[in-house]
């Protein structure tokens, strides 16, 4: 029997891991922006409004890698927190070798967060908001070697305009 490829394969695993040779994709925000208004089927009904973050996301490997999961939260108007967990479907969100890749995000914002943020900020043409999470890494689809919580931590701006356009439409 031979096990030349099982040991070489065996031994790239631990070099990959042990070793550090995974490296770390580096995430930044690019941007964000209201995609509607979601109400879910359940009773009573919580209508919020979707906005999606986009991150974007450079993987430094010679290989392609996966993120499945970011989970987090946004803090939107300097005030008003709201988890985020996502999910990439399959197995996961596959970010090609030495490239940059834009990664979509959904948060839903609550109705009264929305409300809150608009009153708020009246004046402002820009409601600030600052997104902290983790992301989880799975390393070529081969090994799957899987590293978790890679960090980001990156503010931004989205027009209040969107926000309250959102919220016209639920009247509707």
């Amino acid at each position: 029997m031979n096990l030349r490829p099982f040991c070489l394969a065996l031994g790239l695993s631990a070099a990959l891991l042990g070793t550090g040779c995974v490296s770390k994709p580096s995430m930044e925000l690019h941007h964000a922006q209201v995609s509607g208004v979601t109400i879910p089927g359940l009773l009573p009904p919580r209508v919020s409004i979707q906005m999606t973050v986009y991150l974007s996301v450079y993987n430094p490997n010679r290989y392609d890698v996966a993120v499945r999961a970011v989970r987090g939260q946004t803090l939107i108007g300097d005030r008003y927190t709201v988890p985020v967990y996502f999910t990439a479907p399959g197995s996961g969100a596959w970010l090609p070798a030495k490239q940059k890749t834009l990664m979509a995000v959904p948060v839903e914002l609550p109705l009264e967060v929305c409300v809150g943020v608009l009153g708020q900020s009246f004046f402002n043409a820009q409601i600030p908001y600052r997104f902290q999470g983790k992301a989880d890494v799975t390393a070529t689809s081969s090994l799957r070697l899987e590293k978790d919580d890679y960090s980001v931590n990156e503010a931004g701006s989205i027009p209040r305009d969107q926000i309250a356009q959102a919220m016209r439409s639920i009247g509707r």
